[in-house]
């Protein structure tokens, strides 16, 4: 037997009349009473109850009718989620991202794309961001948001936003009643920083701007999450730059500052070009459609 049999048998089981079915299923009586009859001869038993102006299921074909009507339903969503998939709207994304894109864009990145795309699965991983340029090119992940990176892969990136450093002090520092200041204005204090080998863009923002105002930053600890940065800086043991989406991390003892002249640091989406997770250019099209100045 095969699907075409059965599909055939369905159809007539629920019509109870080979012209009506024949034409549902756009072939003439013939060629259906034929099917029909090999299905019966595989089964080796009788499905109809034929009579001259009547046709009737026997109790193997009711038990039958039954069992095919939830297997052909089975089926076809076999095959439609199949289709979903090989179309990417249907599978898994696995999205890799920095702390500082978790207290800015990935919440409403994550709420909006699951609306759009429900059958979709997103999987987070936050990560450094060395540690996610590896990934992304051995394809562990799907998707990066982080700082520019230094790449020596053809990595594909986009603009996701822009936003500008704010001064982090501790809350016993002379300027921390404040309403802006320069950061030349921390000239003489001991900084905490992010590490050159995990983020070199992030540091390298942060040591330019300090040029600009004719001093190298007194780097008393560097640490690899901003997080930590923040809570040394509340213990008293320096000041620091990060980005201003940080201020929504509430830590007793540090103090958010505006600077006057702020760089502008900006995050992205990478990619690997040779990814072909047919999920992939959803997101990518959803994202670059989100850019933030």
């Amino acid at each position: 037997m095969d699907l075409r049999q059965l599909r055939s048998f369905v159809v007539l089981a629920q019509t109870l009349d080979f012209g009506i079915a024949a034409q549902q299923l756009s072939i003439t009586k013939p060629p259906l009473s034929r099917q029909i009859a090999t299905l019966e001869e595989s089964l080796g038993t009788p499905l109809f109850i034929r009579n001259f102006r009547s046709l009737a299921l026997t109790p193997a074909g009711k038990s039958f009718f039954a069992s095919t009507t939830r297997l052909l339903a089975d089926i076809d969503a076999a095959i439609q989620k199949a289709q979903a998939t090989a179309l990417g709207e249907r599978g898994e994304l696995r999205i890799s991202f920095t702390m500082y894109s978790a207290w800015y864009v990935l919440p409403e990145l994550v709420a909006v794309f699951a609306k759009l795309r429900p059958d979709i699965a997103i999987i987070l991983d936050e990560t450094l961001p060395n540690n996610m340029y590896q990934a992304l090119i051995t394809g562990d992940v799907d998707i990066g948001i982080s700082f520019p990176l230094q790449l020596t892969h053809s990595l594909c990136y986009k603009i996701l936003y822009r936003e500008p450093l704010c001064a982090v002090l501790p809350n016993h520092h002379s300027l921390a009643s404040e309403l802006r200041i320069s950061v030349g204005d921390l000239a003489s204090d001991h900084f905490v920083a992010f590490t050159n080998s995990t983020a070199p863009r992030l540091h390298e923002t942060v040591s330019a701007c300090c040029r600009q105002y004719n001093f190298e930053p007194l780097i008393k600890v560097e640490a690899h999450l901003q997080q930590n940065i923040i809570d040394l800086v509340a213990k008293g043991i320096g000041v620091a730059l990060v980005p201003d989406s940080m201020r929504k991390i509430k830590v007793p003892g540090a103090v958010f500052l505006p600077l006057i002249e702020s760089p502008v640091i900006e995050q992205g989406i990478y990619w690997n070009p040779k990814n072909k997770n047919p999920c992939l250019p959803h997101l990518i099209s959803y994202l670059s459609g989100i850019h933030k100045n």
